[in-house]
């Protein structure tokens, strides 16, 4: 995907052992408002959190964070969210899910009818805090707004990336929007990035 610059800008600048500004929302709905370190794998079970530049840090399990805001270096505010990470079954022929019994944090790439999420694991090969190893490395997740996790919609270092997409459109969507893997067409996606699922998605189903 040549001109997948929108990856660029899930992560800009990061690097280890680095804070940002942020609050963090709790699931008893309490606010923790600081400075947020990004974990280096979105498997993590903790992240850092503390109150000041001095202050001393804190792991807070991931358990008990519903999902948090950070400001980047460029100012833009950037989304993460705990959730659970699902996947089909390999071999499966009933197209059977497997979701992950512990939670994961992902970066928001994008929110609307259905939702687009980014995670990274440095075991995969993508870089350090979710930063990818190059502009076509990554692993893009997609929610509906009535489910509690998210499913592996797009890999790119998946052979034959394309089918792999457009297998996993085909079976998510075979009940509410049943002809949008059709609309899928190769070249678009590689010019404007998988982030064009989501307008797609808006086009194409009710």
């Amino acid at each position: 995907m040549k001109n997948s610059i929108y990856l660029l800008l899930l992560l800009p600048f990061l690097s280890f052992s680095q804070f940002y500004p942020g609050e963090m929302i709790m699931k008893d709905q309490s606010v923790k408002k600081g400075l947020i370190e990004l974990p280096d794998d979105s498997a993590n079970k903790h992240i850092k959190f503390k109150e000041t530049e001095k202050g001393k840090s804190e792991k807070i399990e991931i358990e008990k964070i519903s999902h948090f805001n950070i400001v980047d270096k460029k100012k833009q505010t950037q989304k993460y969210l705990i959730t659970y990470l699902a996947y089909f079954k390999p071999f499966s022929k009933s197209n059977e899910i497997k979701i992950d019994s512990k939670l994961s944090c992902v970066h928001v790439v994008k929110e609307g009818k259905i939702n687009l999420y980014y995670a990274w694991f440095l075991s995969a090969g993508y870089g350090a805090l979710g930063t990818p190893t190059s502009q076509d490395s990554g692993t893009f997740y997609v929610n509906k707004p009535n489910e509690n996790y998210a499913i592996l919609l797009h890999d790119s270092a998946a052979t034959n990336w394309f089918s792999f997409l457009k297998n996993n459109v085909e079976i998510i969507f075979a009940k509410d929007c049943p002809k949008l893997h059709e609309t899928l067409d190769k070249k678009v996606i590689k010019d404007k990035g998988i982030i064009y699922f989501v307008d797609l998605h808006e086009q194409n189903c009710n």
